[in-house]
């Protein structure tokens, strides 16, 4: 509380005009730091904290009864290969391989004008060859020097495109192996 000292006399009894002693006042804190330290306890108790907001990742569950499921063909698949420079190098296999077969590797950004294009892309043609977008499965194979930021950046992607098949898998490709050497980096 506020503490003010006023003299004891004053008025006009007296002859003598006396002058009037200023005092200091005196404003005790104590309640204020009191209902500070209350008001701070009552809002880190009262407020309620964001929840980590997470992506739901799907792993299939350990049956012993494991169904063997036909493969993939490789014409329904992209694969995307995370590399250490932030970008990332997208290229669809052949279904069948042999001596005369080229194969086209580009690389993109993470970016919407980058990765979401590619997706969107090879979404189109497998609708297109298949009839179903959703036929489509994305291969990602992260290098060993690629960073965890690359990864999540491409699982968004996965979900802002509405890719239902997707799996993050070891490059142990020959062709991840001649991608990996190109660009001089290891894929183990």
């Amino acid at each position: 509380m506020a503490e003010m000292n006023v003299p004891a006399g004053g008025g006009k009894k007296g002859h003598k005009k006396q002058r009037a002693k200023k005092m200091s006042t005196r404003v005790d804190l104590t309640a204020m730091v009191d209902l500070g330290f209350l008001l701070i306890t009552f809002f880190m108790l009262a407020t309620t904290f964001n929840k980590p907001k997470t992506m739901e990742v799907n792993k299939p569950a350990k049956d012993e009864k494991i169904k063997e499921e036909p493969p993939i063909k490789m014409s329904k698949t992209l694969s995307l290969m995370l590399s250490s420079r932030d970008n990332v190098f997208h290229y669809v296999s052949p279904d069948d391989i042999d001596a005369n077969t080229e194969l086209s590797v580009d690389s993109a950004n993470y970016g919407a004008a980058g990765l979401r294009k590619v997706i969107q892309r090879r979404q189109a043609q497998v609708k297109a060859q298949w009839g179903d977008q959703d036929e489509l499965f994305i291969m990602i194979k992260p290098l060993p020097k690629s960073k965890y930021k690359n990864i999540v950046d491409v699982l968004d992607e996965m979900n802002i495109n509405g890719v239902k098949r997707y799996a993050i898998l070891p490059p142990n490709d020959p062709i991840d192996s001649l991608i990996a050497l190109r660009l001089g980096e290891t894929r183990k």
